[in-house]
């Protein structure tokens, strides 16, 4: 793949590169990024010229270099211009009040102990007058007021600041929520009150409505408990109800991307308009409105399961796939790519930072460079065997791009795959077959009652194996951990064997033989780290008790009170990032409220509120 011929890739390189650093730019005041932009435009404008004139040789040497450093302060500067905590008319900068108007954004969402939502502030009220504001706030209610999308409440208080983890290592909610602009969260017990409705139309309100009523015709025609679960998460992108048992075996599967609705899905409907239809062999004046009809569906189909990063990128690379099929019947996709990752990017360069964007991109390029090698290894003679074959190698070169971040994320990795694969990804074209007729035909009652029945037990089916694959020894490799330099050389270490098989270049073999040998050397010094080393750690867990004492590559450990929940999010991290799970039980006494832990080096110490008084 000649570099040079997907210039898109170049620049969202270096684009991306300076979102990725915006965080760490507060160093410098925020006009310098802009006054350094325009030094370097006018440099690279002076060079140019002089290139123009045939006065210099710098198109090969000092432009390059020019070009990239206007992109990285570029995407500073444009960070800035999005990041809402330079607006001075944000939550942020409020000061005290007394309450204020809101929007209220999505459906309730029913939690443990409260009712869950998200409104937009309007105005704060400071004594007798309301000040206009702005802001996104995530609320908790009783559950007495129902509240939609469009309704303005008056809510009395100040909402708070999402607080940070308490926990060495423990997942940071506030800096997840600050990803996406939003700052403050209200536990509202009383004085919610509704004063009106949005005067003006919003599409974003009217989606989410809409996305209700679909809900409810699944709830209505779907008859299989888990199969209703399974058709809010696959065909509108709705999680929320997924019980545990639920997305547990499909998460041990390796079958997750089939729920988390993705690129995956755009792919079915794009890829199944295509092969049925076929509209590179349409003459231009046919093949021009079958694509804008094909486009329109794809974005309709991502207003309605909620626009995640995976959707918006597939929906934006199959828009400029479409128009670039307007003009050429076989374009690269590689553009298309980059120039989608581009576009999502200047409307939202925060999303950088989802998940969601970085393993969907990841996949996509894993699949696009990984999966004709890896096909080409073999040639089956049974068709049925090559389909199998097919997308085995898919989701092995899916696979092979993403599991990096997936372990430094979520410190697991499904052993069977492969497996699950196969029945999982032809599964959710069917089950999306049947499923988006059955909701544009919801309205008529008989045939979506038909529909309904049919996917129902599609995907009682589908549940069947993946449910089954849970159950096959060592399905999965928990308790896992790539820091970032492991996860950078691991990359470094994937791509060196792609181009040894491409090129067969010796200098490449060893660049591959120092990434895995600095990447080995790393995992062999933490442990001596670890053997060597003594930490007590004291976690904030409510009313329960909860300490680890490392010691010589051992964990001894005291967990009293504490719910498996707890221990999942709020103590297993630390451990996971120790390399050690499971520990030797500690000695422990309360003495006058006082706790006393014995340690195997040291004898009694107290527990005082997150801090130890030896004794």
């Amino acid at each position: 793949m000649p570099f040079n011929e997907f210039p898109f890739l170049r620049y969202i390189l270096f684009f991306l590169l300076g979102v990725a650093l915006y965080p760490y730019a507060g160093i410098f005041d925020h006009s310098h990024w802009f006054v350094g932009c325009v030094v370097l435009f006018i440099a690279y404008s002076f060079f140019l010229f002089r290139d123009m004139r045939g006065k210099g040789s710098y198109f090969m040497s000092v432009l390059p270099l020019l070009a990239y450093g206007i992109l990285a302060l570029a995407g500073i500067s444009f960070s800035l211009l999005k990041d809402v905590k330079k607006d001075t008319q944000h939550l942020l900068f409020q000061g005290e009040f007394e309450g204020y108007l809101a929007e209220v954004r999505e459906m309730d969402e029913p939690k443990a102990r409260s009712v869950a939502n998200r409104v937009r502030l309007i105005a704060v009220r400071k004594d007798t007058s309301f000040i206009p504001a702005k802001g996104e706030i995530l609320v908790y209610h009783s559950g007495e007021n129902t509240l939609s999308p469009g309704e303005v409440y008056w809510i009395p208080g100040k909402p708070d600041l999402i607080a940070g983890p308490e926990n060495p290592h423990e997942f940071d909610y506030a800096q997840f929520m600050a990803r996406k602009q939003i700052y403050h969260r209200h536990f509202i017990r009383e004085g919610l009150i509704r004063v009106g409705e949005r005067t003006s139309w919003d599409l974003a309100s009217e989606v989410v409505l809409l996305r209700h009523e679909l809900e409810e015709t699944i709830e209505r025609f779907v008859s299989n408990p888990q199969s209703k679960q399974i058709a809010n998460a696959l065909l509108l992108g709705q999680k929320g109800s997924l019980e545990y048992e639920v997305s547990e075996a499909y998460a041990t599967a390796g079958a997750m991307h089939v729920l988390a609705v993705s690129g995956l899905h755009v792919g079915i409907i794009y890829g199944f308009f295509l092969l049925f239809w076929k509209p590179q062999k349409l003459p231009p004046h046919k093949r021009i409105p079958y694509l804008l009809v094909v486009i329109g569906i794809i974005w309709s189909y991502a207003l309605i399961t909620g626009m995640s990063p995976s959707v918006l990128r597939a929906a934006t690379m199959f828009t400029l796939m479409g128009l670039a099929q307007m003009r050429s019947r076989n374009p690269s996709i590689f553009n298309p790519l980059a120039l989608s990752a581009m576009v999502l990017v200047l409307y939202d360069p925060f999303i950088v930072f989802s998940v969601g964007f970085q393993l969907s991109y990841l996949a996509l390029l894993g699949i696009l460079l990984f999966q004709p090698v890896i096909v080409s290894w073999w040639t089956p003679k049974s068709k049925i065997v090559d389909y199998i074959w097919q997308i085995t190698s898919v989701g092995i070169a899916a696979q092979l791009a993403t599991f990096p971040l997936s372990v430094h994320y979520f410190h697991v990795f499904p052993t069977y795959f492969m497996l699950a694969n196969v029945v999982a990804i032809p599964g959710a074209f069917v089950i999306m077959a049947c499923g988006i007729p059955f909701l544009i035909l919801s309205f008529v009652e008989p045939v979506a009652s038909i529909l309904g029945t049919v996917l129902s037990h599609l995907i009682s089916w589908v549940n069947a194996v993946i449910f089954s694959v849970q159950y096959l020894p060592f399905s999965k490799m928990e308790n896992l951990s790539f820091r970032w330099t492991e996860m950078l050389l691991t990359w470094g270490f994937i791509i060196c064997i792609y181009l040894l098989i491409q090129s067969r270049m010796k200098k490449v073999a060893y660049i591959g033989m120092a990434f895995a040998i600095l990447l080995v050397g790393m995992r062999w010094g933490d442990f001596y780290i670890r053997q060597n080393a003594t930490e007590l750690v004291i976690y904030n867990v409510g009313k329960g008790k909860a300490v680890d004492y490392f010691f010589k590559g051992q964990l001894y450990s005291l967990t009293d009170g504490v719910s498996e929940t707890d221990v999942s999010y709020k103590i297993s991290p630390n451990r996971i990032q120790h390399g050690i799970i499971n520990g030797k039980p500690l000695a422990w006494r309360e003495v006058d409220e006082d706790l006393y832990v014995f340690l195997p080096d040291k004898g009694a110490v107290r527990i005082l509120d997150q801090s130890v008084a030896m004794e």
